[in-house]
């Protein structure tokens, strides 16, 4: 795994960080590392609905007007 290290982090930020942290019943470094975990998800996942619009931009896919992604699945569940 990596290392990370954090330099120059203004002391009322790290009073809040150490806060939380303990709040949630972690260190500080386990609290960072959660932060940076959710961090790159939040970051992953716009990527994804990113990539996937483009697609489906380029593709040009459209569902007939009125109906939802949840209709079409109940119409193949139901044939």
């Amino acid at each position: 795994m990596a290392t990370a290290t954090a330099r120059n982090v203004d002391d009322k930020d790290y009073a809040i960080l150490s806060e939380i942290a303990e709040a949630h019943g972690n260190s500080i470094s386990e609290e960072l590392r959660l932060l940076i975990a959710e961090y790159a998800a939040k970051r992953r996942t716009e990527k994804m609905v990113a990539a996937t619009r483009k697609l489906r931009d380029r593709v040009g896919l459209t569902l007939p007007k009125g109906t939802t992604s949840l209709d079409l699945l109940r119409e193949d569940r139901d044939s």
